[in-house]
């Protein structure tokens, strides 16, 4: 992808709905939710963080269809695609509460949806990354209609299993993510009837065998062709794909779960099942992400060129400047009013004493200034000529060259009697690169080799075969190089630094203008009014910067129609390189073309954080006026809660003065005392009697009768777990016992009967009843309880 044909658009709407520093902070357990277009995935992660749903018939595109619509829930949650266009560009990140299992269920966009090449730039990055932040995978939720399983002779889950490559990877990488799998159908409807699982697992198996079959058919049938190059075969990945994934759901006993959430109570039932099946599940270590990481393509310095672009890149909705330029240019406002924030006070109480002193002061400080502007104007100047004539080799590009091997499974056939076999094989894969010009290339990696068949630098063409050693996987890097006065990220480079200059020169030219008004002033009237004029016009400028970043960072788009600000794209551009320098993902040789301008914004970003926390504490703050940009505190991707409960309603308004961990012990705490309303009950009463019996008249006395009733409580919550736990297990022993004793009752009844008449069989019989009724009162009490 080359940099001079980005949509910064598109990239500045992708990076504004990251969730990286959620995913870093969030210490919840992780599962992967994919599927295609409108299976239902954000449906079922709705479901899963608490929604309720409900089935209506709806009209869509012309067809009444039947629909999920929600009808409760307390937070937000993903869009629902309907199976048209997908709503998911980021891996979105929700977080169960600790009652729906304290899940942290991460979206992704559809299987089948490709849209364009910078969509699948970000969503290759970004899954990489992701998998690369996450301590574990706890389970993997695969959502699939019923009908992709059984309609069009097999090309339906055919075309399912290819959709997986991309994240499950192939060759032995694949196997974590498939013994980590679970499956939910939606729309499991045949002839009418509803599709029960055992029913999904048969069809499985039998398409499994058949699949099995034209695999052993299509080797067959290249007897005579050299084994690696079956292997190399498009084709034969596909097969091997498609077979795991039948074998895998061949042998999904206890999971795979049919979704039909028709009434609140049913979506309930559902997200306890999917629950018990994700806690069943083979988690996906952090060693098997990185395995699956390290045999897959990235995009890593592509999409870090990108960033750089976005760094200095100018902007006309930001009067030209990049994004780095108008952090410098806040920063050094807000550095000013920190600067007037804490001699603002001593000035104006020395300027009645000895304003001449302080005229002086001031004087001395601007030359100060004026000198410091001048120096960085040099070094910018000297930085631009250096870039201009520089022939240092710069990466320009590089191509990421990586397959595993094939592995020797039960596809890996081998035929005897004249035939051909194969043990170990090499992994082949051929670089095409045609792109930008460069003058020379560098290969890195081991165990392979390659064969050049075209080179043409000038025209920015490069065509090499590599072949890894047999039964290594092929994993090899080429960067191909330019002098760095000729790479497009030194030209951005410096028309940023000359941009800066002029900046600089505007600034001495204002700095000098003070300079000459400061030495005019010949009274300490005028004086102090030179300040406070300074002081208000900081403020104002500042308010105008913060009043240009609150507008909108892109055009409104039919998938977007309320764009994200400029002030949201920078805070969550920010937050997305802090996560990649914090867990050193930052590749140790990127070109300084690249690394500089990532290393600056976020100088620039931390020097204006940190003038913003020295404004707001200390002596003076109260006389310093910001205006603050609001962002969101929620995906832009999400739905908003529907009619929340009150439960929901109370948390929110709590939050204002509550932190998150205080509030998460409360409800804790509630609903503890919601699931043993019995224990609860007997200690109220307890305290109601004590305070009727013994009024307390001592503070002595009103904590001896909370404590009393904080025993009867524990005694009563004792009782009611272990106490009701140990009855249930005495009223199943009862039926066993009374299950075995009733054949012989019944016998003996019949024994009975034939020598004294149908008296004594009726009497046998009302006994057993009796017996039946009695445990079954048992069993009904303990239930209560």
């Amino acid at each position: 992808m080359a940099c001079s044909n980005v949509d910064l658009d598109l990239w500045k709407v992708m990076i504004n709905g990251n969730s990286f520093r959620k995913m870093v902070d969030s210490t919840a357990s992780a599962v992967l939710v994919v599927g295609p277009m409108g299976a239902g995935k954000s449906t079922t992660i709705a479901i899963q963080t608490g929604a309720k749903y409900e089935a209506v018939k709806e009209e869509v595109h012309g067809r009444l269809k039947k629909v999920y619509r929600c009808v409760q829930a307390d937070n937000r949650r993903p869009q629902t695609a309907d199976g048209y266009t997908s709503k998911t560009l980021n891996m979105g990140l929700y977080i169960a509460e600790e009652r729906f299992g304290g899940y942290t269920y991460l979206d992704t966009a559809g299987l089948n949806e490709d849209r364009t090449g910078t969509h699948r730039a970000w969503t290759q990055w970004s899954l990489a990354t992701s998998f690369s932040l996450l301590p574990k995978i706890t389970s993997v939720i695969l959502v699939m209609d019923f009908r992709t399983l059984v309609a069009e002779r097999g090309h339906g889950v055919r075309a399912m299993a290819r959709s997986l490559l991309p994240i499950t990877g192939s060759g032995q990488a694949s196997k974590h993510f498939y013994d980590s799998m679970i499956f939910l159908f939606t729309n499991a409807y045949e002839d009418g009837e509803r599709v029960e699982a055992e029913s999904i697992i048969q069809i499985a198996k039998t398409q499994f065998a058949e699949q099995k079959h034209l695999f052993k058919a299509f080797c067959q049938r290249r007897t005579d062709v050299d084994a690696q190059a079956i292997v190399d075969d498009p084709d034969f990945a596909e097969h091997t794909a498609l077979l795991t994934f039948l074998e895998t759901l061949s042998e999904a006993t206890g999971r795979v779960h049919v979704c039909f959430p028709d009434t609140p109570e049913k979506s309930d039932r559902q997200r306890v099942a999917v629950q018990k099946m994700i806690e069943g599940s083979k988690p996906i270590t952090r060693r098997m992400l990185g395995e699956i990481v390290s045999t897959r393509p990235t995009g890593n310095l592509e999409v870090l060129q990108i960033f750089a672009k976005l760094a200095t890149e100018p902007d006309s909705r930001l009067d030209g400047k990049s994004y780095t330029e108008i952090l410098h240019q806040r920063a050094d406002h807000l550095q000013r009013l920190v600067h007037l924030k804490e001699k603002h006070k001593e000035r104006l109480q020395a300027i009645d004493s000895d304003w001449q002193s302080v005229q002086r002061d001031m004087l001395s400080a601007l030359r100060e200034q004026k000198e410091g502007i001048v120096q960085q104007k040099r070094d910018a100047q000297r930085r631009i000529a250096r870039l201009k004539v520089s022939e240092s080799p710069r990466v320009i590009a590089t191509r990421e060259v990586k397959k595993s091997y094939p592995t020797s499974g039960w596809w890996a056939l081998c035929f005897f009697g004249g035939g051909w076999g194969w043990g170990k094989q090499s992994a082949r894969e051929t670089l095409d690169y045609r792109a930008a010009w460069f003058s020379r290339y560098e290969v890195r990696g081991g165990d392979y080799k390659m064969e050049v068949r075209i080179e043409e630098p000038a025209k920015g063409v490069l065509g090499v075969d590599f072949t890894s050693t047999p039964g290594v996987n092929l994993d090899v890097t080429v960067s191909f190089y330019r002098p760095e006065k000729d790479t497009e990220e030194t030209a951005q480079q410096v028309a940023s630094l000359e941009r800066q200059v002029d900046g600089l020169t505007t600034q001495l030219e204002e700095c000098e203008t003070k300079i000459c008004a400061f030495t005019c002033a010949d009274s300490p009237t005028n004086l102090a009014a030179l300040i406070m004029t300074e002081k208000d016009a900081l403020e104002q400028a500042d308010r105008d910067l913060v009043e240009m970043l609150d507008r909108p960072a892109t055009q409104p788009t039919d998938d977007f129609p309320k764009p994200p600000s400029q002030w949201s794209v920078i805070t969550n551009f920010r937050g997305v390189l802090s996560v990649l320098v914090e867990n050193q993902m930052l590749p140790s040789d990127l070109a300084p073309s690249t690394r500089e301008p990532i290393e600056a914004f976020g100088e620039a970003w931390d020097q204006v954080q940190k003038h913003l926390r020295d404004l707001e504490r200390g002596p003076g703050s109260s006389i310093i006026t910001l205006r603050k940009s609001d962002l969101s505190s929620h995906q832009s991707e999400d739905a908003p809660p529907v009619k929340p409960s009150f439960r929901a309603m109370a948390r929110a308004s709590m939050e204002t003065f509550c932190t998150a961990s205080v509030l998460d012990k409360a409800f804790l705490f509630y609903e503890g005392l919601k699931r043993q309303p019995v224990a609860l009950a007997a200690a109220l009463c307890t305290y109601g009697i004590l305070l009727k019996v013994w009024p307390s008249e001592g503070l002595q006395g009103v904590f001896g009768n909370m404590l009393l009733a904080l025993s009867v409580y524990v005694l009563v919550w004792q009782l009611c777990n272990v106490g009701v736990h140990k009855a249930a297990l005495a009223a199943d022993s009862v039926g066993h016992q009374v299950g075995s004793f009733k054949p012989w009752l019944e016998g003996l009844a019949r024994d009975a009967g034939a020598a004294t008449g149908d008296m004594t069989q009726s009497l046998g019989d009302r006994l057993a009843a009796a017996l039946d009724k009695a445990v079954g009162n048992l069993k009904a009490l303990v239930t209560v309880f």
